[in-house]
């Protein structure tokens, strides 16, 4: 048999940096707490909810963001509504994006 040597591996550029590659907020939560607390309450100026499993946890914490003073990525004070049904829940959806406002 034939000797055979083994290189150590090189280090690569990515290997390399101290920090993660892709800097951010790090959580773990369900998916629900991932889009109504990090998406949904920041780039929305309105929320109106009907709180119906599974989506009761989105509302909710859409309320928490709107009870807490928290505004949108451009500055804009939220609104948020939970209504006593399915239709008027789209009925004051549509009215808040008739008025040219970014609703969930």
């Amino acid at each position: 048999m034939s000797e055979q040597t083994i290189d150590p591996p090189k280090e690569n550029a990515a290997s390399s940096n101290k920090g993660p590659k892709y800097p951010g907020i790090r959580i773990t939560c369900n998916g629900n707490t991932l889009v109504a607390k990090y998406v949904e309450t920041r780039i929305t100026e309105g929320g109106v909810f009907y709180p119906i499993t599974p989506s009761t946890e989105g509302g909710e914490l859409y309320q928490q963001s709107f009870a807490a003073g928290e505004l949108d990525v451009w500055g804009n004070q939220k609104i948020a509504i939970e209504t006593e049904g399915e239709h008027a829940a789209q009925g004051g959806a549509t009215a808040l994006a008739v008025t040219g406002r970014r609703v969930v």
